[in-house]
Order: structure tokens, then C-alpha cells, then sequence
């Protein structure tokens, strides 16, 4: 586990310089801002609940029925929210706790208020005290897409909370797009055991995203019968062989399954290096990790290694887990890192300790311990945050290994290592290389994740990428995916009386200037390929001129040297292209301008 280092100062904002892209149009990077998020509430300790009181006193009073009736008195909205926040604080993990006395007759109450947040905490609350009507509710509101985003999470959190069996229908529905709530479904369904469980997600693995792969991945891994099924769907090559980290390696030994343990020994290698033998392997490594080779090295790529093996559990550059401590980059000591990657267990500390806990009905899930009190233990895991009841827990055992493994490099080429170890250096952030692992994350369909933006002026709405132009300049929104060969699909559309639309077909900036190739979607004008290897950029002919006034299909490809576009079903452009790699990006400019695109896919072999 690599330890915290003190960040330089660097800002967390950043900027490229502006690029010519087009007589109309200029390249600009999008300054990232991370929203601050606050949460307020009022956590009040309750004995037996996690509530403190006063010293013992007969009669032992009621802690949760003294609340209840304080908040029959009240009757405004921001002091029941914060109360309510509370109460379900303390009680997060808990199940079929007793309701108090006097609590239907609040929740009759607190159900019908006009605030949503009130009534949002008080449904909560009652599947915290085992209201099977309640639970019906939230099923209902997790089915409705017209109920709110907050609504609907709220729901599914209480849902899987409760254990409810009924909700994974409503679960597993939620698998079939794009949603922000697929993933928080994907890892709501590890806690169930029902049969069509485990081949929705191997089924729907493919078209997730990598965030949500790994949700996958790690909802498999917490049964041996679904390890099995993953190990089957990696022989069939439903899920390719790669995703297995030597992370979920050594989830996968932990099950001590004799078969198990002869897949990993013929279809991943040794988890754990011979005792010993680390200072070897460091030598090992070192032979090709001189500076020099470093610097010549992929960082792009490095950075998806990154993102497949470490970015699991440590954040860097504001991306990543949040299970180990966070990266600053920067990182040139060659020796120090070998050390940390290759030998992680040599110094433990308590807080990265991995802990093994078995579950009554069978899963097992290991995580590093971030809170526990006499009735519940919390597990940060791989995927999420759970807080488990310490009734269902059959065994607890804290690994004397680190939760980072070993075994990180020997499943990655000389090459690849370098790559690493060049992101690693980093001083800010770079694109990310596109693979077939990570082509999903190009875009997810609900939000700007994987985008940088120019300008507030770009959203996604029902699925769709949406662009608001402007008068006094163009709006970027560059992809954070960086592409060799790919295919590239989509429909777009544009409209607006003096609308100027681009679209980045081959390239990518270098040192502040672009030298490749665009299509112009100028609103009711031909659509025109430019050329920016020349200045002024040079207009190239085009089999099919067609304009973008309404929706119109594009399928652009580069392979081999070679870039193919395709336009309204017509014959397709070619042009030889220089063997460099494609940042995608959109432009938009023009009072009353806007850009829409559609069926956004790209796919890379």
C-alpha cells in the first residue's frame, strides 16, 4: 500500500491552451470542478441503538420513543429532516428494529408531508423498523421512472437495506440501460441469492461500463457458486480473462475451493510470490526500468493500467477508490515504488488490514473495517460501503496480509510496466487510453463522466448529448478517451440560424495545436471535411455532402492507417491518416445554437 505523500501545490483546476480548430472554431479544455457535497444532520447517541443517554435510572427511559414523540410536536420541515437524518444515521445497517411507541401514528403523518425530504427520511426510517407496507412502497417508487433520482436511490438503499427478496425483480430491471442507478442495483444484488441473479449479470456485462463491470465482478465474488459462474463465463469468453486482478485473485484463493484454486493456477499464475522472493523480482523489474525507458514509455496507457489494477482502491488526480490512501503523482523514485508495488505486506498498517467476513447466508466479503459498535460492523469493500449486522455474521478473520496484493507486475509485459510506472509520474492528468475493457466508458448515457467541458452549456438529456451554443465563443466538450484504431457511431443533429458544428474525426492536440482531421455540420449547410495539417485549415471533398438539420446517422472508422466516415447511410469517405491517435471531441457556436447527438458508441478491437 503506497503510503500518503505530501501533494505538491497544483491546481486542481486545469486548462490547455487554446488550439485553432477551424476558422470559427477553437480547442479549449474543460476546467474540472468536483461539486462540494455537505451533509448536515443531527446524530444523537442512543444506548442499544448506538445513542448515548444518561446514566441508568428506573424507569430506563426510551430513547427512540422520547424522539418519536418530540417529532409529533413539530412542525417544521428543516428540524424533522435533521432529527430524521439522525435517526437514520445511527441506525444504518439495522434491521427489524421494534417500532417505538406512537411511530404509525407519526409516519401516517410524516408520509403525507409537503416536504420530500421529509417524507423521503421518514419512509426510511419505517423500513428500518420492519413496515412491510413501507417496503411496497419503495418498490413501487424504485419502478417509477418518473419518480425522483434522489426518491428512487433512497428506495433502493432502504430496499437492499431490508434485505427485501421482493425487490430483485425491480433490481434487475434496472440492469437493462444505461442509468445512474445501475450500478448501485448491480451492487444491491450481491446481497440476494436468487437464481436468475447470476446470469443477468453475466449476460449484461459486456455493455457496462468498467465502474460497473467491476460491481460485477465483485457481486460475483462473494458465493462460490457465482465464482464458478464467473470462471465459466471467462471460458466462454463472455468476460474476458484480464478483469481478473490479482485483487479478486486472491478474493477467489480466500474460498479455499480446490477448483477454484486449479483454474487460478492455470488460468492466472501464482497469487502470491514465494516467500522471499521480492528483492529478486525487484531486480527483475529494474533491468527495464531504467529513466530512460521510462520517459519513452505510454502514459495514456499507463493511466488505463491504472485505472484496470490500482484505481480500484486509490484515488489520483480526483479519479478512483477510496479504500487506500490517496496518490498525488509525481512519483519518480524508481526503488520506493518497487518497494510498495512488489512487496506491500513488508509494513501493514492497521487501518489497510484486510478482514474476511462469512455471512449466515453464505456470502463472504472482505474489506478493511471502518466502524463497528456493539451490533454492526462497516466494510469498506472493493465496490461499496456496507454496514453489516453483527447477528448475520458468522466469522470475522483479519488477513495478516495488506488489502493490497501482491503480484500487481508479474501479470503485465515489460512494456505495460513502464507504461505504469510513466502515469505514476504524472504531474496532471492525461487521457485515457481506450481498449475494449474500457470502450463503455466512453459515454455512459446519464452523465458528463469521461468529458471534459469548455462550458456550462453541455448536458445529457434523455440519453442524449446535448450542446447550447453561444455568440461570443465556441463550447468544447473533449472526450477523455484517447483512441487508436476504433469505430465510432452516432446520430447528430443541429439546428440554430447561424449554427456552427464540429466534430474531431482523427487527432488530437499536441503541445496546443490540433493537426487532424474534422467534419464542419454547419446547421442547414453541407457538412465539409477540414484538413488542419494545413493553415488555414483545407477544406477535402466529401461523397456525401448531406446536411444536419435533422437526425442524421455518421459511422466513422480508423484502421490501419486509413479513416473512413459514413454519412446517411451514403458511400464512405477515405483518407489516408498519419499513425496517430484520436482524441474525440464536439464544437458548437452560434446564439441560439444547438448540438444533439444520439446512439453515441465507440468500439475498440
Amino acid at each position: 500500500m503506497l503510503p500518503i505523500l505530501k501533494p505538491r501545490n497544483r491546481r486542481k483546476n486545469r486548462k490547455a491552451p487554446g488550439l485553432a480548430l477551424s476558422p470559427i472554431l477553437s480547442f479549449s479544455w474543460w476546467s474540472l470542478r468536483l461539486p462540494a457535497v455537505a451533509a448536515t444532520a443531527v446524530l444523537v447517541m442512543m444506548s442499544g441503538h448506538g445513542f448515548a443517554q444518561e446514566p441508568a435510572a428506573p424507569p430506563k427511559p426510551d430513547p427512540l420513543g422520547i424522539l418519536v414523540r418530540t417529532l409529533g410536536k413539530i412542525e417544521a420541515p428543516a428540524v424533522q429532516i435533521n432529527i430524521l437524518k439522525g435517526m437514520n444515521a445511527s441506525l444504518k445497517g439495522k434491521r427489524g428494529i421494534p417500532a417505538p411507541e406512537g411511530w404509525e401514528a407519526l409516519y401516517a403523518k410524516l408520509k403525507d408531508s409537503p416536504d420530500a425530504d421529509v417524507r423521503q427520511q421518514a419512509q426510511a426510517l419505517a423500513a428500518i423498523f420492519g413496515g412491510g407496507a413501507v417496503l411496497g412502497e419503495m418498490r413501487t417508487t424504485l419502478a417509477d421512472p418518473k419518480a425522483t433520482p434522489e426518491a428512487r436511490k433512497a428506495a433502493l438503499d432502504s430496499l437492499v437495506s431490508a434485505k427485501d427478496a421482493a425487490a430483485a425483480p425491480v433490481l434487475l430491471d434496472l440492469l437493462k440501460s444505461p442509468h445512474p442507478l445501475r450500478a448501485p442495483a448491480i451492487r444491491g444484488l450481491a446481497g440476494f441469492d436468487a437464481p436468475e441473479i447470476v446470469p443477468a449479470l453475466v449476460a449484461g456485462y459486456p455493455s457496462f461500463d468498467s465502474a460497473e463491470k467491476r460491481d460485477v465482478l465483485n457481486a460475483l465474488l462473494v458465493r462460490p457458486a457465482s465464482a464458478r459462474a464467473l470462471l465459466a463465463a471467462i471460458d466462454a469468453r463472455t468476460i474476458d480473462r484480464a478483469a481478473i486482478t490479482a485483487t479478486l485473485a486472491r478474493t477467489l484463493q480466500s474460498m479455499k475451493a480446490p477448483e477454484i484454486d486449479a483454474w487460478l493456477t492455470k488460468n492466472w499464475g501464482a497469487v502470491r510470490a514465494s516467500t522471499g522472493g521480492q528483492q529478486a523480482q525487484i531486480g527483475k523489474l529494474k533491468q527495464f526500468l531504467t529513466a530512460e525507458l521510462i520517459g519513452k514509455a505510454d502514459a495514456p496507457h499507463g493511466r488505463a493500467l491504472f485505472a484496470q489494477t490500482c484505481g480500484v482502491c486509490h484515488t489520483m488526480f480526483g479519479t478512483g477508490g477510496k479504500i487506500g490512501p490517496e496518490l498525488p503523482g509525481s512519483f519518480e523514485d524508481i526503488d520506493y515504488l518497487l518497494q510498495n508495488i512488489v512487496d506491500p505486506n513488508a509494513i501493514i498498517g492497521k487501518d489497510y488490514q484486510q478482514t474476511f467476513v462469512k455471512l449466515k447466508d453464505g456470502q463472504t466479503v472482505s474489506g478493511i473495517v471502518s466502524g463497528d459498535d456493539p451490533s454492526t460492523v462497516t466494510l469498506k469493500t472493493l465496490g461499496d460501503t456496507l454496514t453489516l449486522q453483527r447477528s448475520d455474521i458468522v466469522e470475522m478473520t483479519v488477513s495478516e496480509q495488506s488489502m493490497m496484493p501482491e503480484g500487481l507486475l508479474t501479470v503485465m509485459d515489460e512494456e505495460s510496466v513502464r507504461d505504469l510506472f510513466l502515469y505514476l509520474r504524472q504531474r496532471q492528468q492525461v487521457p485515457l487510453l481506450a481498449s475494449a475493457l474500457n470502450a463503455n466508458d466512453f459515454f455512459n448515457g446519464t452523465d458528463l463522466t469521461r468529458w471534459l467541458s469548455s462550458h456550462d452549456g453541455w448536458k445529457v438529456e434523455s440519453g442524449e448529448l446535448v450542446g447550447q451554443g453561444n455568440a461570443k465563443a465556441p463550447v468544447a466538450l473533449v472526450s477523455e478517451l484517447l483512441a487508436g484504431d476504433f469505430r465510432l457511431t452516432a446520430q447528430i443533429k443541429v439546428t440554430g440560424p447561424t449554427a456552427a458544428a464540429e466534430l474531431v474525426l482523427h487527432g488530437a492536440p499536441q503541445g496546443g495545436k490540433f493537426a487532424g482531421t474534422s467534419l464542419s455540420l454547419g446547421g442547414p449547410a453541407p457538412a465539409t471535411l477540414y484538413d488542419y495539417a494545413a493553415q488555414p485549415p483545407k477544406p477535402l471533398p466529401l461523397l456525401t455532402p448531406a446536411t444536419f438539420a435533422d437526425w442524421t446517422p455518421v459511422v466513422i472508422a480508423v484502421t490501419a492507417g486509413k479513416l473512413s466516415i459514413a454519412i446517411a447511410g451514403g458511400p464512405a469517405t477515405e483518407l489516408p491518416t498519419p499513425a496517430t491517435r484520436t482524441q474525440p471531441a464536439l464544437y458548437i457556436h452560434g446564439a441560439g445554437a444547438e448540438l444533439r447527438v444520439k446512439g453515441l458508441k465507440l468500439e475498440v478491437p
